[in-house]
């Protein structure tokens, strides 16, 4: 399938969006950052499913989990060792002391979502994560409708969107690393993708964020809300897709297109350098500190993706039809 530019752009601001979050006290609601990522990773995913289906009339699960697994997997658990074998040793050389999960087995599962305890910084990045593996499996087993009725997928994971948020409202259920809480996300990416494939863009997409947007503010106390966020994302994702052809020769544009390449990456190893960077004393100016941050990150991301990554992403075509 023809690669769909602006994408990865939106995948960069998504990480910068969360990075600055985190590192600095002027950029809030980094929570909306993570529901971009998922509307964009859903997006994505369902318009190669129908791309497969309109050029074989199939679609192949197990080829499915296979390439997503080839993306996921290896950085995931390269990590997650590094975090439970040997940070304990590099950190004892140092006489520290790293917070790590009694039950480590919800990390290896893909089920840390559900982890609520309180350990060390970097590990905090990884519930979305799970979150994400979840959601292949749920997209894996509703699959059949990509053949009949999409929109029925979409209202499906809707309604159990609905009744979820009103059970947890009833009932004072934490909400924000429950994987239900983010299948509106996951609906929207569907609905924007089939409406992308089937060219059934014949609307305003500003309007229809602008609308979105009055709903955002009408409904801001109401489980709705995330109804109207995820339409205003899926909305600046047909913006930046029908605006892209008359700015992607820009170098801006070049530029975090390239980056969002490496925002798997970005996103992971993140988390470790702002935990490394907590202990450092030797640069005292914050936008300095932040800047480091950035470029180190960066660093070990592209080396990363150039150097380890990369040899697993080409045993994807092994799986394709």
């Amino acid at each position: 399938m023809k690669k769909i530019e602006g994408l990865n752009t939106l995948r960069f601001f998504s990480f910068l969006w969360i990075f600055l979050f985190h590192t600095t006290s002027f950029v809030g609601f980094g929570y909306l950052a993570v529901d971009f990522f998922f509307i964009i990773s859903s997006f994505l995913l369902t318009l190669l499913a129908l791309h497969e289906i309109d050029q074989t009339g199939n679609f192949k699960k197990a080829n499915f989990f296979a390439r997503r697994s080839l993306r996921i997997f290896p950085l995931y658990y390269l990590v997650i060792a590094f975090t439970f074998f040997l940070m304990p040793l590099v950190s004892s050389y140092f006489g520290e002391v790293p917070k790590l999960p009694e039950n480590q087995s919800l990390y290896w599962l893909f089920l840390s979502n559900y982890d609520h305890g309180d350990y060390i910084f970097s590990l905090g990045f990884l519930w979305t994560i799970a979150v994400e593996e979840q959601f292949y499996l749920l997209f894996l087993l509703l699959s059949f409708l990509l053949f009949r009725n999409v929109v029925l997928m979409v209202m499906l994971l809707l309604i159990a969107y609905v009744i979820f948020s009103i059970y947890a409202i009833q009932y004072e259920v934490a909400t924000y690393a429950n994987t239900l809480n983010y299948l509106v996300d996951f609906a929207a990416g569907i609905l924007g993708a089939f409406l992308y494939f089937k060219k059934k863009m014949n609307f305003s997409p500003l309007l229809a964020l602008l609308i979105s947007l009055l709903g955002v503010f009408i409904f801001k106390e109401n489980f709705l809300y995330k109804v109207f966020i995820a339409t205003a994302f899926v909305s600046i994702i047909f913006l930046t897709i029908q605006h892209a052809p008359a700015i992607k020769h820009t170098f801006i544009f070049k530029t975090t297109e390239k980056l969002g390449e490496y925002s798997y990456g970005l996103y992971v190893y993140s988390g470790f350098v702002i935990t490394l960077m907590l202990k450092q004393n030797f640069i005292k100016n914050d936008f300095l500190i932040v800047g480091f941050e950035f470029l180190l990150t960066l660093g070990i991301a592209v080396l990363s993706y150039h150097l380890y990554e990369k040899h697993f992403l080409k045993l994807k075509n092994y799986f394709r039809t």
